[in-house]
């Protein structure tokens, strides 16, 4: 059974998408008189190893708008503003206070055989999956709010809210617990393969990155379809597996 906490063991949660499990917490309408909304953005976009990551928060919006608002009132704090310990505090708050959150993934494989779009759409339906048992009504009854300017939900009818991350409570939260499940997932990746300094780099281009790259080649969690992959001279590695991935 999955934790439903957010922290400290998100990733926990992420290598649990299927299960059945309920958060005690339940989705709280939004104070505004609008519909009940679900903010939906990822993180791992353009990482060069590793899962992508997509985070989805529903609850009260006023709420989530008092605890993640940035001191000179100019939006809110996402998580590329949170060092990773202000981070988990966040995360805390916001669970506490009656937020709940869905996490979905999708792995080097899925990106490399569907494309970037397809599973960016695969990972947040199962964070939508993930979300689902614990709000008070059907994810239908919620307009889903999306970070960025690529749709890849508008077949469930998601609103693009273009640096959303930043203006709008419910997406900033979503980004991160998005964050620190990743961010947790690719420390243990590190302990399991520790040439391409997936702790420091969390599988973007770091040069220790590009060094054990060109020492070693890809391991089993890199997206060989990405221009670095096939750009770089790379020796063959594929003896190279992790555990982690298939937990």
């Amino acid at each position: 059974m999955c934790s439903p906490a957010v922290t400290p063991s998100l990733v926990h949660r992420v290598s649990c998408l299927d299960s059945s499990g309920t958060n005690e917490n339940v989705g709280i309408r939004d104070a505004n008189l609008g519909p009940m909304s679900i903010g939906v953005d990822e993180v791992g976009r353009g990482a060069w190893a590793g899962p992508l990551v997509v985070g989805a928060a529903s609850g009260d919006i006023e709420v989530a708008s008092q605890i993640l608002r940035r001191r000179d009132n100019d939006g809110y704090y996402d998580s590329k503003a949170l060092s990773p310990q202000r981070r988990s505090v966040m995360a805390a708050r916001l669970v506490d206070a009656g937020l709940v959150f869905g996490l979905g993934s999708a792995t080097a494989h899925e990106i490399d055989a569907k494309g970037l779009t397809k599973a960016l759409a695969l990972a947040a339906g199962r964070a939508l999956v993930d979300l689902g048992p614990q709000l008070v009504t059907g994810i239908d009854d919620h307009q889903l709010l999306l970070d960025g300017a690529a749709n890849y939900l508008a077949d469930a009818g998601a609103v693009m809210v273009v640096r959303g991350d930043r203006t709008h409570p419910l997406i900033a939260a979503a980004s991160i617990a998005a964050k620190l499940a990743r961010d947790e997932w690719m420390i243990m990746l590190d302990a399991e393969l520790p040439f391409w300094d997936f702790r420091a780099s969390k599988g973007y281009g770091s040069p220790r990155h590009r060094f054990g790259l060109s020492w070693l080649g890809p391991s089993v969690e890199h997206r060989r379809s990405f221009r670095p992959m096939s750009e770089l001279q790379l020796p063959a590695s594929g003896h190279f597996s992790s555990a982690v991935r298939t937990k």
